[in-house]
């Protein structure tokens, strides 16, 4: 708002010193003499007026300039103008009433050191480049300047073009720069052009356009803003009403983002309470937002969405926005963290999502409760339907520093294990119901090395589970048929159905270890242990099956023979979880083979020994 005060400055000082001044036909040079005058006891500042200067009387008093400059003493405020000319209404002077027709200001260029150097350089700086220590700093600096801000707020600075009843303000290629002490940049936002219409206090609408640029700082598109609406002030109340402002957003995000607000704006505090409309792509998004410059959160939400979308970022503000398009993939392929945009960020929300895509799985009728500040990011709780089952989790992702940390708990229940394993392109079927819970924890610089890293235990239990092309009966059948030197001569079913399977995995290392893994199917029991690198989805497992009698109602050639039916039959699985599961495992027939004669040799060896035993002792 101070450079709104700025930019206007000049031109009110000139116009109203021409209104003032007219009975007495002074000339140009006299008035701009007269101008710089005032301007110099009020504030100390130096104006200047390079180029032509005009001044007319009929049909309005106009006052016209060009190569205008404004220096601040003491200061690194500068203003440097092509062009401004002001109007005011003729006859309305002779009532000693000031009319403004219009003020229009082009190719503005105002250069200011920043109030709290130290914070705007933190707001405009890469936090990722810095330490622990560093990032300690940056946020209590933050901290510090959001209080100070808030005790030197006001919002005077409106009073001054708002009454003067200005029917048309017109400004056009502004460039606003932040400097440091030594006069470096710290900042940069240009104003390609801002037209209001009838600017009053007495709460008639005004309409307002602008458009707004901020450069990237590299070789990307900067971001734009632009914006169309009508606004009322009362300026006693201290209050500005959104009647209506749209805005578009473009170069934050892949898609355009188009926002719909209205609401009230407190000019005092700078507490804004919005009711919105958001639209980029498919997502679509409508609900409430309180923003307050100097309060934390600085934004609260209560948001209906229909999917969850990066470009929500833009919500807390330009700098957090543009983060969403610098998240880019490195060379093999891995995803940097927005850790800086998370930084820039604070905010408290309440979402109702219809839909949110991880990776494979889609979830819907979601709501989470969401609490970002300092980098940390919490989501407690978090409830949703994924694959017909319930999913309730909390999360909290911590990007206060470069090392970013996740940990998570929570469980899934009654999961249609058909739609999960079509969801993760398996390449086998499955059918029933399982029930997760977990525990994980894990941390890393960039997307892969964080999920590589979550170490912890879940815990896996199934109902009625089916799995398809895998007959594992006739596995079975198979190898016992070869040991009681058989053929097998009936059929068996393609599917194995459990009665139970249930597993005890732990995460570590980007591997999946699964001890113990049982199973229960009507004639074999399972018991064993395996892994499944989570990257290359390769699986391996060793099982122990206890075989029952029932095996041998399938076939007569798989019939269990008294003497190895307490034998653990040896079950080695090896494969992709891309392939094709019926070429997973395999029982260990030459295995069962030597314990049968090993066991075989002992039966014989005790039998012997019995008959030397019964002789010595000359029993029958």
């Amino acid at each position: 708002m101070r450079v709104l005060l700025w930019v206007l400055g000049v031109p009110l000082v000139l116009i109203i010193l021409a209104a003032i001044l007219v009975p007495l036909f002074l000339d140009e040079e006299a008035l701009v003499e007269i101008a710089a005058e005032r301007i110099k006891e009020q504030s100390g500042a130096e104006l200047r007026i390079d180029g032509d200067a005009s001044l007319s009387l009929f049909p309005k008093v106009a006052l016209s300039a060009s190569a205008v400059s404004l220096n601040v003493p003491d200061s690194k405020t500068r203003i440097v103008a092509d062009s401004f000319s002001a109007g005011v209404a003729l006859m309305p002077l002779f009532r000693k009433s000031v009319e403004i027709d219009s003020i229009r200001v082009d190719g503005l260029t105002l250069s200011a050191e920043a109030v709290d150097e130290e914070a705007a350089k933190a707001e405009a700086m890469d936090t990722t480049t810095l330490s622990n220590s560093e990032l300690d700093e940056f946020y209590a600096v933050r901290a510090q300047a959001r209080a100070k801000a808030q005790a030197e707020a006001a919002a005077s600075v409106l009073a001054v073009p708002l009454a003067l009843e200005v029917g048309e303000l017109s400004l056009a290629d502004i460039h606003v720069i932040t400097v440091d002490s030594d006069g470096q940049p710290i900042s940069e936002l240009q104003l390609r052009q801002l037209t209001a219409k009838d600017l009053n206090i007495d709460g008639r609408p005004v309409p307002l356009t602008a458009e707004v640029i901020i450069p990237s700082g590299d070789d990307k598109d900067p971001m734009s803003i632009t914006l169309a609406g009508e606004f009322r002030t009362n300026l006693n109340a201290e209050t500005l009403n959104l009647d209506s402002l749209n805005l578009r957003v473009t170069g934050a995000t892949p898609d355009p983002i188009t926002l719909g607000l209205s609401g009230e704006f407190a000019l005092d505090t700078q507490v804004a309470d919005l009711k919105l409309e958001l639209q980029t792509g498919d997502l679509k998004g409508s609900g409430t937002l309180r923003y307050a410059s100097f309060e934390s959160p600085q934004i609260d939400a209560d948001l209906a969405l229909t999917e969850l979308n990066p470009a929500l970022l833009v919500l807390a503000g330009p700098d957090a926005g543009a983060e969403v398009a610098d998240s880019e993939a490195s060379a093999d392929g891995d995803t940097s963290l927005p850790l800086n945009a998370l930084r820039m960020i604070d905010t408290r929300a309440k979402l109702r999502i219809d839909s949110v895509v991880l990776d494979a799985h889609r979830l819907t009728d979601v709501n989470a409760q969401l609490r970002v500040a300092d980098g940390v990011a919490t989501l407690d709780p978090v409830t949703a339907q994924v694959h017909g089952g319930k999913i309730d989790f909390s999360a909290v992702f911590n990007g206060r520093y470069n090392l970013a940390t996740l940990t998570t708990e929570g469980g899934v229940t009654a999961l249609d294990v058909a739609q999960a394993v079509a969801a993760m392109e398996l390449g086998m079927e499955a059918r029933g119901i399982a029930n997760l819970e977990w525990s994980l924890e894990g941390g890393g610089e960039s997307s892969d090395a964080l999920t590589q890293s979550l170490t912890g235990p879940i815990s896996f239990t199934t109902e009625d589970i089916t799995l398809a092309g895998i007959a594992m009966e006739k596995m079975f059948c198979t190898g016992v048929a070869l040991v009681n030197q058989e053929s097998l001569s009936a059929e068996f079913p393609a599917d194995t159905r459990f009665e139970a399977l249930k597993a005890e995995i732990m995460l570590k290392d980007g591997v999946a270890t699964l001890n113990p893994l049982t199973a229960q199917l009507p004639a074999v029991g399972l018991q064993g242990t395996g892994n499944v690198d989570l990257e290359s989805q390769d699986l391996r497992a060793s099982f122990r099956a206890q075989l029952s009698a029932a095996l041998g109602e399938l076939d007569p050639a798989c019939r269990i023979n008294e003497r190895y039916a307490d034998l653990r039959w040896p079950v080695e699985c090896k494969g992709n979880l891309a392939d094709d599961p019926a070429s997973w495992c395999g029982v260990n027939t030459t295995e069962i083979i030597k314990d049968l004669a090993e066991g075989e040799l002992k039966r014989k060896a005790t039998d012997e020994a019995g008959k030397l035993f019964n002789k010595l002792f000359n029993r029958d």
